[in-house]
């Protein structure tokens, strides 16, 4: 599969998505919508056998980019977090690799 259309634009996408709407509802709190969008991506590691800390590599590092880039305070933090929760899962997932070979 291409770079372009991976499974991970699509869950980049669902990040974006997701931080337009803590943007606009200030009533919305973070960590739910944040513990949403990581099950999403267990959903997906879980799903195939693959390289897992790549996938979630290609999530974090473009929203990462998109977190310093906006204006938005709100946006800024939830992409900020997503990048966050991607990074301690990789290490996490890495570390269990490693403890299993």
């Amino acid at each position: 599969m291409s770079a372009e259309f991976g499974p991970y634009v699509q869950m980049r996408k669902l990040a974006q998505q997701m931080a337009i709407q803590y943007q606009k509802d200030t009533n919305l709190s973070l960590t739910p919508l944040l513990a949403h969008f990581m099950d999403e991506v267990e959903v997906n590691v879980a799903s195939d056998e693959y390289d897992h800390s790549g996938f979630m590599e290609k999530i974090r590092e473009p929203l990462k980019v998109d977190a310093e880039m906006t204006l938005d305070d709100r946006r800024r933090e939830f992409l900020s977090a997503v990048a966050e929760a991607l990074h301690t899962r990789i290490e996490s997932h890495s570390q269990a690799k490693a403890l299993s070979a």
